[in-house]
């Protein structure tokens, strides 16, 4: 394969890999907002199953049934895991089973087992078509080093995210675990914007666009919308909290419940509108490129539609629906900058 057809290969799945990360990133919001990140009590199965239950039954003690080693069920509102390969008598021998040692939260709902699997099983893709990425830049070795290194670290990085996620059940999903998950998200999604771009640059396929002092305004916006999601994630493990206390109910007392920090992320809310829209009206005037152009009026439409559902979510008692969207606009917005900023690099 020649060098041309290497370049425009590693471009498609580095889009194909991009829209897995985001993916993920909003099937994790969805989990987060459904509650189903206990769905699966292990990792990486599901009840001891490499394809979730579908039945309650599955996860229930049946006599002169075969249980492999490592199966969950639930008896007596405790999880029980088997110690080894064996068919279950009459009645339930605990001399064939352990408590399961990493945490004590048995329940079992078949919509959040799946919609766990489902995040799961993308967050697995991602990392096939990553060191798919990874393997064709090895071929590339001579025309750009940094993008191997680059998509190395990458591949650290999933690694992490994947540890993480098991640190995440294991902890029972606390807060704190889970919003480091979801930051470390954010790394994988920079570093296959650069790559792209940087490969798309070097084979001639595209030029950097000029956009003057603004470059310095760009990255300054882009660091705002860091900080709105890395104070929404806090807004976001104070809910969590709330959520837990309340029983799910009661949204509409949970926004006066919230401390200070939701006020500043609110403040910060506005000045990513007005740093927004500040950078889309100069941009607009200088950049001519259809392409670029269509990044900036992106982030302009983004930003605006990350506002609106936000004031949506504050007026109507945080509705779960709304959360994932919220936060995978904001991720949405970042990409964008991003996208646009490497753009001005050569």
């Amino acid at each position: 394969m020649n060098s041309l057809k290497l370049d425009k290969l590693f471009l498609q799945l580095a889009t194909i890999t991009l829209i897995f990360l985001y993916l993920v990133i909003l099937a994790g919001s969805v989990v987060r907002a459904t509650g189903s990140g206990m769905g699966c009590p292990d990792w990486p199965k599901c009840f001891g199953y490499y394809i979730p239950p579908t039945n309650p039954s599955q996860v229930e003690f049946h006599e002169n049934h075969f249980y492999e080693k490592g199966v969950m069920i639930i008896v007596n509102d405790t999880l029980w895991r088997t110690t080894s390969d064996f068919t279950s008598g009459k009645n339930f021998d605990h001399a064939n089973w352990e408590k399961y040692p990493v945490h004590d939260y048995a329940k079992f709902f078949v919509q959040q087992s799946w919609t766990e699997y489902i995040n799961r099983l993308l967050g697995a893709l991602s990392g096939f078509f990553t060191f798919l990425l990874f393997a064709i830049s090895i071929f590339r070795w001579r025309k750009d080093k940094l993008s191997i290194l680059l998509l190395l670290f990458g591949i650290f990085v999933l690694a992490f995210i994947g540890w993480m996620g098991k640190v995440v059940v294991d902890s029972n999903l606390k807060p704190a675990m889970i919003s480091f998950h979801m930051i470390s998200a954010l790394v994988m999604v920079s570093i296959v914007i650069f790559t792209q771009w940087r490969v798309r640059a070097n084979a001639g396929l595209a030029q950097a666009s000029e956009i003057g002092k603004m470059k310095l305004f760009l990255l300054f916006a882009i660091g705002i919308t860091l900080t709105q999601i890395i104070f929404g994630t806090q807004v976001r493990q104070q809910i969590d909290t709330i959520n837990s206390n309340m029983s799910g109910l009661s949204r509409e007392t949970w926004i006066s419940q919230l401390t200070g920090i939701y006020h500043v992320h609110q403040i910060i809310a506005i000045i990513v509108v007005l740093v927004n829209g500040f950078l889309f009206l100069k941009l607009n005037k200088i950049i001519s490129a259809s392409k670029t152009k269509m990044l900036l009026y992106g982030i302009l439409i983004v930003m605006l539609a990350e506002y609106g559902v936000g004031v949506f979510i504050h007026n109507f008692g945080i509705p779960a629906f709304a959360q994932p969207i919220h936060l995978f606009l904001a991720m949405i917005l970042f990409g964008v900058q991003f996208g646009l900023f490497v753009r001005t690099k050569k």
